[in-house]
This record gives C-alpha cells, structure tokens and sequence, in this order.
C-alpha cells in the first residue's frame, strides 16, 4: 500500500486542488476521515506552500461525547501548530425552521458556515475528508431514494471552493495508514447506529455487498456511475439544445413549452427537457422529483390539466402550450412623472414617458407593439403604471364600445396564466394602454393633434428566447 500522503499529493496535483499561495481551511471532525486529512496536508503545505486551518462544528446532538472531541481536535490542532475554529450550532432547530431532516440539515448548515468562516479567514479552499466509500454510500443512499441519473455522479475531487483530497482513497487504506503511523481518531459513536438512512447503507447493507461480491464492488459502483453520468449528459446536452427550439420565458420568468413539437421527442428527452425548465424555475440543480416530471408527462400528454408542484410553482396546459410558473405577480401601482423611466423589476422590463416632436410621430393605426404615439393633450395627469385588476375596462383604438380587458385578452388568444405579468398605463380617467398590446382610441392621434407623447415598454434579456406578452 503506498504512503498516503504520497497520494494525497498526487490528487492534489493531478486535480489543481490547491494552488502555491492558497489558504485551505479543513472541516475536521476528529475522526479518522478529517484526522488524515488534516494530518497530510499538514506534512505537505510547506512544499506546496499554503497556509491551513481547521474548524470543527458542534451540533449539539450528542453533548458529553462532543467535549472530548472538541479537546482532542484542540490538542491535535495544537500540536501541529495549526489554528483551530469552533462554531457552536443548534441543528435541531435549524432542522425545524428548514422543515429538513437532520442529515439534510447537518449537510446544509455545514456548507453554509463552512463557506462564512472561509470569507472571514480568507481561505481559498475547503477541505473536506471525503473518500471513496463515502461516494459508494451516496451512491447508494440516493439510488434508493428515488434519484435520477445526475444523482448517481460521484463525489467530486472538487467543486467550486470545497476540494476532497482523499475521494479516490478507500477508508481501510486511511484507517490503516492512522494505526501504522499510531495517530489517534475519534470515533463518532452516531455513525454505529443504524437510524439514519445513510448509516443504515453503511453499517447494514455495504457489508452484505462486501461478503457477497468481494472488494470489486466499489470499482463496480463506480463504473456504472461514469457510465450512467455520461450518457445522462449527452442526453442533457441534447435537451438543452432542443429546448431552446421549443420554450420561450416570458418577462417574469414563466416558461412556455410547444407541446406540438416536444410530444415528437423520445420520453427520455421530454423528461431532461421538463428536469432542465424545474432546475431553471426552482433555481436549483437537481430540482424536479420522477414523480414530478411523469406528472407534467401527463399533462403533455392530455391527461391531466395541471399540477401544483409545491413552492409556489405550477404547470398548466394551455392549448397546444404547457405552462410552468411560480407564485403570481403583483405589479404594485408607481407614478410616472414626466420624462421618466420607471423600472419593473418583477417583469425584467421599464417603462419609458417622454415627448417627441408631433413630425416624429406614427399616425396610422398601432397594432400590437412596445412603443406607441398618443395624444399629449387628451392626457389627464398624473399618468400611474400597474397590473390588471380584476373589473378592469377601457375602450380600445378601433373599436365602438368598451370592453372588460380580460375578454380582450381572450379574443387575442392570450395565455390565462401569463396576465400577471401584463402592465396597464392609466391617467386619471383610466387606462390608456394595454401594454404591449392596445391604446385607448380617446388618446389616439388625429389631424389636431400639437403634441405627441411616447411611452415605450424596454424589456430585459433572459436565458432562452424571450415570449411576447
């Protein structure tokens, strides 16, 4: 068995996990994992040159057995004249407020003060002491829980400022390493229990697979999540590529599908298609449970109308479209002075007033469009910008008589579900503008008119083809 420090410096090279000049910062627990970790590192930061620190994180769960860990990572970190950090943490309640498990919550809130106490000790790196049956058991762990195929990648050597130097090492090599270099470990007496699910793999399940398939299972394993992850992505990429031909995102940030075009797919594309829209509208990799995805298959497919997905996001069918959006817009009532650009940050968009000379004018009927020439006089002042409101009528340019907005936007085929995101410019006898879509004909240009105003709604760029509203 070859020296593992001599390995942890070869991934540390091969992968540019640290670089001459950095400050890493160790996630050390005291048990045997993080120990060698630390104690590597240690034995090599002169020749790389980095500076390190540990920190070690108290959850509170076990708080006897917690004093000597924190005095053994104390001693341990102070014999090796290295810093040593200790965050005090109530996870239960952390748990509670984040409706999570506590193995979730344990991960989450690691992470989050992992990252806090790296910006405030200006650490380049987060060391973490993963290693290679740690990425059997996710492996595994999410395999069971129903996960797709992105969820059965391995553990990455490194993801943005966390490095894992001994992903590739298997845990007897260190435990071995510890006991002939007589370096002492905690052990956690939490991870010999079974009742979380992730011990329940380790201490139950890995054994049986051990017994029955001999060490191999691990390249196993792993063999098969490079193939599974490699072929998911090609799909990914794939998907990626075809829905940028058939969804467009509308200014607030809902995604509209063809379903004419996305029902022609193959069902493994359909389904990356809806994992990539859930991951964009939930904003998170990995949103999008198989539950979720056959569901919205199902209103693609006629069988259902729509589905509430939890968060405040929905699907919905519309004609031949299927719509996914999160929690309604509420565009608030703003006054618009005069020139002025008013922003509309909920719809990426800002509305623009000001006055042209009557010669620059468009005099012919305005159809549909972004930018239109009314009558600056037939204005009565203070012009305000807001939502549709329930009730709301006007009298659009053509037409004899009044009519409610909602029918309008019926008869001009416009999605239900995306009205929210439509703005309304009034004045003080009411709408003079369906944005985006109709003046009222009392402000309208004719041969009397002296003064020509133009208001002009700007929209912001999103990440797939922009929809008209």
């Amino acid at each position: 068995m070859r020296d593992l420090v001599k390995r942890v410096r070869e991934n540390i090279a091969d992968k540019s996990l640290i670089e001459n000049g950095e400050s890493v910062l160790v996630s050390f627990s005291g048990g045997p994992d993080s120990t060698a970790l630390l104690y590597c590192l240690n034995k090599l930061k002169r020749e790389i040159k980095f500076d390190l620190a540990a920190c070690y994180i108290n959850h509170n769960f076990r708080p006897q057995a917690v004093k000597k860990e924190i005095k053994f990572c104390a001693d341990f970190c102070k014999k090796l004249n290295i810093p040593f950090i200790l965050i005090e943490a109530d996870v239960k309640k952390y748990a509670r407020e984040e409706k999570r498990s506590l193995e979730e919550a344990g991960r989450q809130f690691r992470q989050t003060i992992l990252r806090k106490i790296a910006k405030d000790e200006k650490c380049h790196k987060i060391a973490l002491g993963h290693q290679l049956d740690d990425t059997i058991e996710t492996i595994l762990f999410r395999l069971f829980r129903g996960t797709g195929p992105g969820g059965l990648s391995p553990i990455k050597p490194i993801s943005r400022k966390f490095i894992r130097p001994l992903y590739n090492i298997p845990k007897g090599d260190i435990i071995a390493f510890l006991k002939k270099n007589k370096i002492e470990y905690k052990i956690d007496e939490t991870n010999l229990k079974s009742s979380f699910s992730r011990n329940y793999i380790r201490n139950k399940i890995i054994p049986l697979i051990r017994e029955h398939f001999g060490p191999k299972y691990r390249s196993s394993i792993e063999n098969f999540s490079k193939i599974i992850i490699d072929e998911n992505n090609f799909i990914r990429r794939f998907a990626e590529r075809k829905s940028k031909k058939i969804c467009t995102i509308t200014p607030g940030g809902k995604i509209i599908v063809d379903l004419t075009k996305f029902v022609t797919y193959d069902v493994s594309v359909q389904r990356m298609i809806i994992k990539l829209l859930l991951e964009k509208i939930m904003r998170h990799p990995g949103a999008g449970s198989f539950e979720q995805i056959e569901r919205i298959l199902e209103i693609a497919s006629g069988f259902l109308n729509g589905i509430d997905l939890g968060g405040g996001v929905k699907a919905i069918r519309e004609r031949d479209n299927l719509i996914i959006a999160g929690q309604k817009i509420v565009l608030k009532k703003q006054n618009i002075s005069f020139p002025e650009t008013v922003e509309l940050p909920k719809i990426a968009s800002a509305i623009r007033a000001g006055e042209i000379n009557v010669t620059e004018a468009v005099r012919k009927r305005q159809k549909k469009g972004n930018k239109i020439h009314i009558d600056f006089d037939s204005i009565v002042f203070p012009l305000e910008i807001r939502g549709i409101a329930a009730g709301d009528k006007f009298k659009p340019l053509g037409l004899k008589g009044t009519k409610k907005v909602g029918n309008y936007l019926t008869d001009k085929k416009c999605f239900r579900y995306i009205r929210d995101e439509i703005a309304v410019v009034c004045d003080k006898q009411g709408i003079i503008w369906l944005v985006g879509f109709a003046i009222a004909d009392r402000v309208k240009i004719n041969n009397k008119t002296k003064r020509v105003m133009e208001i002009e709604l700007i929209r912001r760029k999103n990440g797939l083809r922009q929809a008209q509203v």
